[in-house]
């Protein structure tokens, strides 16, 4: 089914979305126009390019996707912008990879794997994983402690 991940950043990204394409076959990203344009073309995947900062471009971006991997870099401005653009779209499961805490309103999300980390790399694996089952229930696992 189709997958799209919202904000990949760096090189660590672009590892797992080779994997990610390679196991999906449909695989979608929101880029921030703010990302060198030599990291985005690193990046498997049909690319959207866009304010970062604004849910209603992650929410259309989505369009037609059914799992959102969100990738969380900046705690204090994105929560709440990803928040709002799950709310306003049609996905049907969320994967939320941070370095931070869920929040209650986090937690609240049907059908959420939030992903907790100190080690990027340790949560490929449960990406790649949860992206493909066939069903989930909302958990947090702690890669941090």
């Amino acid at each position: 089914m189709p997958a799209i991940c919202i904000n990949p950043t760096d090189n660590l990204d672009a590892e797992l979305l080779i994997k990610l394409n390679e196991q999906n076959q449909d695989v979608r990203l929101f880029v921030s126009d703010l990302i060198d344009k030599k990291t985005i073309e690193t990046f498997n995947g049909k690319k959207a390019i866009g304010d970062i900062n604004d849910d209603s471009h992650i929410s259309t971006a989505s369009s037609g996707a059914y799992c959102g991997i969100f990738f969380e870099q900046d705690y204090s401005t994105q929560r709440q912008i990803f928040l709002e653009a799950i709310k306003n779209s049609t996905l049907q499961r969320i994967i939320w990879v941070s370095p931070e805490k869920p929040s209650e309103q986090i937690m609240s999300i049907p059908n959420l794997v939030y992903i907790f980390y100190k080690d990027k790399v340790k949560s490929h694996t449960i990406i790649l994983d949860y992206e493909n089952r066939d069903e989930i229930k909302t958990e947090v696992i702690n890669l941090v402690d």
